[in-house]
């Protein structure tokens, strides 16, 4: 006997397989990259997309490309902003409690009871909008895209920073940061017939040379914790040490990968937040890198629009 439930069900999933509108110019693919806190930067560029009559009809993301991408997708985009903003640096040392283990600073709990009382248990099968989210497997060592079963779990899966965020098993598989794999997954987006591939890279180049290498401080003996504290891990007192040379490496690799994905797979528009702007734990910043997010969106979009004349004109 079919119950009404399965009947509602059918509806639903007929209306999402149906094509997409078909409003000329204006359906957009969109593509959120990873990059900690200046994810935030992609809540302010789905705004200014939306201000401009856009339609958002598939999105792929990488860690918080991943959060906000997932929210929207689920309707949820007004509920994360507000939340973000109102986090403060009390209350981001909050969500992130310590909790140390082997293989993390954090178990991630807090965050999760906050992006589950947001969305509650949504299957990514089941969302208006085509979705999907990478992560790499650290068994494997391969991609994993999440294009069906739990939104937070895939989420949860995207945004785990190695050795900050507890690593998510399921089963044989140990999933961390998808950026290791695809920072930018501009190949991973589902698209549709004549729309627009939009990406917003908050992992781009940075907006200036990193010099601090160029600066030496003097040696000293003092052999205190204070002091070895300032040789390996504060920015300002020494720049050339293992710790932040890593650091820096990684910043390098993740910026460089983020060119070769948009040089193999072009987008039509792109707005681009530069790595040094903010930190990828300044979770505390809501407000401003949404800011910047609107500012590079407005920017990407007047670039989009000038470039169309001109090949109007060539025409």
């Amino acid at each position: 006997m079919i119950s009404i439930a399965n009947i509602l069900h059918g509806l639903f999933r007929r209306n999402k397989q149906e094509a997409p509108d078909t409003t000329q110019g204006k359906n957009i693919a969109l593509v959120l990259g990873g990059g900690g806190a200046r994810g935030y930067a992609h809540i302010g560029a789905i705004e200014v997309l939306l201000e401009n009559g856009y339609n958002i009809t598939s999105i792929a993301g990488t860690s918080m490309g991943a959060l906000v991408g997932g929210l929207y997708a689920a309707g949820k985009i007004k509920e994360l902003k507000e939340t973000s903003e109102a986090i403060n640096r009390k209350k981001m040392f909050k969500i992130f409690n310590l909790s140390l283990g082997k293989n993390h600073l954090t178990n991630g709990n807090n965050l999760m009871e906050i992006i589950d009382d947001i969305i509650g248990d949504v299957e990514i099968e089941n969302l208006p909008i085509d979705f999907c989210c990478c992560a790499t497997d650290i068994v494997t060592g391969k991609e994993k895209v999440f294009r069906d079963g739990s939104l937070k779990t895939a989420i949860r899966a995207s945004i785990s920073i190695p050795c900050v965020f507890k690593p998510v098993t399921d089963s044989y598989h140990i999933y961390i940061d998808g950026s290791i794999h695809n920072t930018l997954p501009l190949d991973r987006v589902k698209r549709h017939e004549g729309d627009i591939l939009v990406a917003v890279n908050v992992s781009a180049p940075d907006s200036h040379p990193y010099t601090s290498y160029l600066e030496h401080t003097s040696d000293t003996d003092d052999d205190s914790i204070k002091s070895i504290w300032k040789k390996f891990f504060n920015h300002n007192e020494v720049s050339a040490n293992y710790f932040n040379i890593m650091q820096r490496v990684a910043k390098i690799s993740i910026q460089n990968n983020t060119q070769m994905a948009m040089r193999l797979t072009p987008p039509d528009i792109c707005a681009e937040i530069p790595m040094d702007s903010f930190n990828i734990l300044e979770f505390n910043k809501a407000t401003e890198i949404i800011a910047m997010g609107r500012e590079a969106m407005k920017q990407a979009l007047q670039r989009y629009n000038e470039q169309k004349v001109k090949n109007q004109i060539q025409q």
